[in-house]
Parts: structure tokens; sequence; C-alpha cells
């Protein structure tokens, strides 16, 4: 049985140089018989697909409504007959959020038509979000920047949170957008970078600037750390040395890695990441050209 991987319109190309084995693509659904369990370009992965025939709307409605509680439409073909479909199901739950998330996200199914009779559809999906979104309430007067909504997607894909006191380094942390997201939620941060932070986020309590390289910086100076960040622009195989040197003197427990890309995709190096035991490299949906590491000491 096919497994459906929906692209993001900006990494379709990158989605299926990915995948290789593509058996149909329609609108945003990328079928494969590769069954993986986390992508580093799909938006999400739709397991356990159904496709199934019907005559009329209500009997696509009642087959939906047999198999879970919520659905949401993924509108790719017939949307004026798929959005009457989804008329006929129950009201979806508030989709946005404030951060972090408190709420049980409940199991949301997303369908799609490929023609005016057939039906696509999953509720066991990777990510809990309907089509991969994370929806925020933003904050628009703290953040310096909008880059903090990408650590506020990766924490809540995690469904882990920092605790009061964690003890968080912030490589590359200029102007301070995730400086201040580990801040908010009451962790000591050391933000290392050679340009200045943002004086509003560098004034903030429990934030300790360090004005310094992030590959300077040797892990030995430091005793166990909860949490190892880093935005930091420079070459994929720069960042898997950083990374690698970090895991391999056991001082993070937890590490959240930007990968910026350069030109032509590398899935050479993206595979050395994602080799790395208790890792995994995933696209987000707040991410530019550029993927996400993240890795969880066992």
């Amino acid at each position: 049985m096919n497994t459906v991987y929906l692209s993001h319109p900006d990494f379709e190309k990158e989605l299926l140089d990915e995948l290789q084995d593509i058996s149909a693509v329609q609108g945003n659904l990328v079928f494969s018989s590769v069954d993986k369990t986390t992508s580093f370009f799909a938006l999400d992965i739709w397991h356990d697909v159904q496709i199934v025939k019907f005559n009329s709307i209500s009997e696509a409605a009642k087959i939906l409504r047999a198999e879970n509680k919520f659905w949401l439409m993924n509108p790719i073909e017939n949307v004026r007959r798929a959005t009457l479909i989804a008329a006929e199901l129950r009201k979806l739950p508030v989709l946005q959020h404030e951060f972090p998330i408190v709420d049980t996200i409940p199991l949301i199914g997303c369908f799609s038509l490929l023609d005016a009779n057939t039906l696509v559809f999953s509720k066991h999906r990777w990510k809990k979000p309907p089509l991969g979104l994370f929806h925020f309430i933003e904050d628009k007067k703290t953040p310096p920047n909008r880059a903090y909504l990408k650590l506020w997607e990766a924490l809540s894909l995690l469904e882990k949170y920092p605790e009061k006191n964690h003890v968080v380094i912030d490589l590359g942390a200029s102007p301070g957008g995730w400086t201040y997201v580990m801040q908010s939620l009451g962790c000591v941060v050391h933000a290392y970078d050679k340009a200045p932070l943002d004086s509003n986020i560098a004034k903030l309590p429990n934030v300790h600037f360090h004005q310094q390289s992030a590959f300077s910086l040797e892990p030995d100076e430091f005793e166990q750390i909860d949490w190892l960040l880093s935005d930091v622009a420079c070459y994929p195989e720069r960042a898997y040395e950083l990374v690698t040197k970090w895991i391999d003197s056991n001082k993070a427990k937890r590490i959240i890695f930007t990968i910026k890309l350069q030109g032509e995709t590398d899935f050479e190096i993206l595979e050395k990441f994602a080799a790395i035991p208790n890792s995994f490299v995933a696209h987000l949906f707040y991410n530019k050209h550029e993927v996400t590491f993240f890795y969880m000491s066992p």
C-alpha cells in the first residue's frame, strides 16, 4: 500500500529526490511505496492510506465519519465537491494555538479527492496538527525577528518543552529570537554570537550574552547542559562537525540545530545527520532553505 507524503510548494523537487520511488503525484500528494516514519522534506506523512470510490457527497461523509471523529480537507481536485463533504463532517476544534501548546491536539484525519468520485484519506499521520502545520498565535511585540517561530514549531513537534531553570546554550544567537523563546519558558540562557543581541532581549532576566563565535566554544568548558541550540549560518558540513563534537562530549541532553542548505541539496550530508542515533532531520513549515536536526540523548 502506498504512503502519501505532503509536499511543501517550494520543496517538491527535494521531496521527490529524497523518495525516488514515486508511484504518482497529484497536487501536493506524493504517493510512494517507501514508508518512512520521518522525512527530510515532507510537511507530513500519511500512513495506512485508504483510497475509496463513492457515489455521493453523503456517502463520502459517511465513510469518513465511520473512520474517525475529526477530518480536515486537503484541497487538490474537485475542491467544491470536497468542501461539500467537509460541511457534513463534525466541526473541527480550534487549530490556532498559544505557545507552548498545553491542550491535547485530538486525532485529526486528512482527506482529499483524487477525482469527483475517489476519496483518499488517512487518520494515521506523522504530525499531530493536520497537514503538518502548526498555527500559532504570534508574538508581534517581543521577538526581534520571526526566527522564534522555527523554535516554537520544533519544540511543539518534539512535544517536549524546557523546564524552569534548564540551562541552554544558544549558538549564533543574534539578534535573539531563540534566546527569547527559551527565556520565556524559564530557562537560563547563555547566548553566543560575534554580533550583539537585540537590546530588549539582552536585558531579559537569566539571559547571559557572550560575544564569541559558536565554533570557538568547547564542550569541556561546561557541565551538563539541558538544551543546545544553533541557528548558525554555515555550510552543512561544518554544522555536522559542530553537532558531532557536542554529541561526542555527552554534555548536551537535547540538541536542535538548523542546517542551512546551499544550492543543490546534498542528501549525503543529510543522511549523515540522520544516521546519528536518537536523532532525526525534518523540514519545518517555518524553515526556509534549511532543515532542522533534532537529537535527544538516551
